[in-house]
């Protein structure tokens, strides 16, 4: 991704080394969650433009030369990317074997399988989903990028050579041409296929590629040069601080802050604003800008995984300079050694060979031994001798049981009376079908699934899901099985109070069925994966792991939540009109008022991951919501 710029001319470009200062500066303070660049992964975006740009004018020139081998090509990015590369790789798996859980070691393994060979994107794309792992526990994830731009590289000199081959004089033309069927590509599926659409190969690196061509193209008045650069910069800030993750990119949006890194690299000559990216500091900053990049992501979550709590700001002015520090000494002792040093050759049956090849096959070899042992031995378990420990198959076995259990085929919705029951709402609302079914629920369920990006059971959401969260929300309120329901049980993860479209939510349903309505509040869920909270405590006892599990309850929030809940539906008219509220918190609560993460009878899970019920989980709160509320068990319309 965040290549060194090759010297193509004895001319030596400091401003683009100053460019690549500003693009990691941008991603490294918006890893570190400083709110003031909430889009600051636009510096991704800037390095992809840059280095399509550099990479297009290098093999450009050497086509009109006459000089280009493609083994000469792959030869120089060998050199400039693998060295760092490789040495994270193995740092980052060092470090992993330490401190990561199995199944968190084990997801590292094959992450760094696939980074050796340039498909982590398509690995990272692949693992997208409600319950994908949270990118504080993927010390890898950020070389999606790398192997984003090393798939280019294989593509992008065999298209250039052929295009320059024979369409010299259209070249040009057909690349735009090129961007622009990308961009409405992009366009389209970004609303269908947004994860697609953002780790797979995009149209960014051919943008950088349209510079060359303006290359060619001097402006006589100078003082424009001031005007663009300064433009093209401030149209790169304020795009990282005025977009956010839920701006639909990469699409539209992504031209702003790709044309204004093009605007910069062309009038990166400027003699006077130039010395905003000429300086000598961002210049050894973009100068280590590859390396900074590879170390920053892998710190930042071996801090918060290693702590299980968030960044403070001390914590972010730390990893920020030990990122900018550890970044120079491998730019300085691993890069420049590869880059500069002069390779000699060995022969095989008098064939010359580059050393570079045995030295890249020989690691590339034991890294993949390394991480192939880790993923084998999924997560080496036997680093932790405890009783507590969830396994990456099980974790994966919960996880698919929610939507093969919970689609309308599935035999644990029906009943054996003539009773139905809905139920609607998110993955929340399966945790309520297992814990029904398995405490005795003999009603036929109809399980209507509404989305984790969709508040209020579909009807509210950000801007960027509106459209979605409608859809399924009229499709579930058009199910013909509303005048056939005894009962109806709606069950969310509450994450943002909006109570006037759940009382519009709420009437709408009133209009379809005149059965008791039951409205389950919200459940405790925790700030870090359960799993990882037991394998931090490091303890055999169930009683000592609950109580340290206290400590990551999102105790304020969802408190906060509930007592909200609690006092609208306090309001009388609810009960009038048959709409009851539960609530769940302290229902889940044990003798001592702790909510337990192992269970005191069994010793099992109870979750999975921060909020999700194992089967055992949801099996003990419907015991204690039977004893409680017996009434939800037979589908009378008496609240107690």
């Amino acid at each position: 991704m965040i290549t060194n710029p090759e010297i193509l001319d004895k001319e030596y470009r400091a401003d683009l080394n100053g460019l690549r200062a500003v693009a990691v500066l941008l991603v490294l303070l918006f890893h570190l969650e400083y709110d003031f660049l909430p889009a600051g992964f636009l510096g991704v975006d800037v390095f992809l433009v840059l280095s399509g740009y550099l990479i297009g004018r290098k093999i450009v020139r050497e086509l009109e030369l006459n000089s280009f081998s493609f083994r000469g090509f792959y030869k120089n990015r060998l050199k400039r990317l693998f060295p760092a590369l490789f040495f994270t790789f193995f740092l980052t798996l060092l470090v992993g074997c330490i401190l990561l859980s199995p199944p968190n070691l084990e997801r590292l393994g094959k992450s760094a399988l696939s980074g050796m060979f340039s498909i982590a994107n398509i690995f990272f794309f692949r693992e997208q989903g409600y319950f994908e792992l949270q990118s504080e526990f993927k010390p890898l994830l950020h070389i999606w990028s790398l192997s984003l731009e090393e798939q280019f590289y294989f593509i992008w000199p065999l298209l250039l050579f052929v295009l320059f081959k024979n369409f010299r004089q259209k070249l040009y033309l057909l690349v735009f041409i090129i961007i622009v069927i990308s961009l409405y590509l992009s366009s389209i599926f970004i609303n269908t296929s947004e994860n697609a659409v953002f780790y797979l190969l995009p149209f960014r690196f051919l943008l950088g590629f349209m510079v060359v061509w303006l290359d060619k193209y001097t402006l006589k008045n100078k003082i424009y040069l001031e005007f663009i650069l300064l433009l093209g910069l401030a149209t790169i800030i304020l795009s990282s601080i005025l977009f956010s993750k839920l701006s639909p990119m990469p699409g539209i949006l992504s031209l702003l802050p790709c044309i204004g890194t093009m605007m910069v690299i062309y009038a990166g000559k400027a003699k006077y604003s130039s010395w905003l990216l000429k300086n000598k500091l961002f210049e050894i900053i973009g100068k280590s800008s590859y390396s900074i990049y590879l170390i920053h992501w892998p710190l930042i979550v071996y801090y918060k995984y290693g702590t299980l709590s968030e960044l403070t700001s001390l914590s972010k002015i730390i990893i920020g300079i030990l990122s900018l520090v550890f970044g120079f000494l491998m730019w300085r002792y691993i890069e420049n050694i590869f880059r500069k040093s002069s390779i000699r050759y060995f022969r095989i049956n008098s064939v010359k060979i580059d050393r570079i090849w045995l030295w890249i096959t020989s690691t590339v070899i034991i890294l993949t031994l390394f991480g192939a042992f880790i993923w084998i031995n999924k997560g080496l378990p036997s680093r932790y001798p405890t009783e507590f420990t969830m396994t990456s198959e099980e974790i994966l076995k919960n996880r698919a049981r929610y939507w093969k259990d919970s689609n309308a085929k599935s035999t644990i919705l029906e009943g054996s009376n003539d009773k139905n029951l809905i139920i609607m709402g998110n993955s929340h609302a399966n945790d309520l079908i297992y814990a029904l079914k398995n405490n005795g629920l003999e009603a036929n369920i109809t399980s209507l699934r509404t989305s984790h990006l969709c508040y209020n059971f579909g009807a509210s959401s950000s801007k960027k899901f509106y459209e979605r969260c409608s859809q399924l929300l009229s499709e579930n309120l058009n199910s013909s099985d509303w005048s056939e329901a005894d009962a109806i049980y709606l069950h969310d993860h509450w994450p943002r109070k909006n109570f006037p479209d759940l009382r519009r939510l709420l009437n709408r349903i009133r209009a379809l069925t005149d059965a008791p309505i039951y409205v389950f509040g919200p459940k405790m869920v925790f700030k870090k994966p359960i799993p990882d909270i037991i394998h931090s405590c490091k303890s055999s006892f169930p009683s000592a792991i609950n109580k340290f599990a206290q400590d990551f309850a999102n105790l304020e929030n969802r408190t906060k939540m509930n007592n909200s809940l609690l006092e609208l539906f306090s309001d009388k008219s609810f009960k009038e009109k048959k709409i009851f509220y539960i609530d769940v918190l302290d229902l889940s609560k044990n003798d001592k008022g702790r909510f337990e993460v192992i269970s005191s009878k069994t010793f099992d899970f109870l979750y999975f991951d921060k909020g999700h019920f194992t089967l055992q989980g949801s099996k003990e709160f419907g015991e204690k919501l039977k004893v409680l509320k017996p009434h939800l068990f037979d589908l009378s319309d008496s609240e107690i």
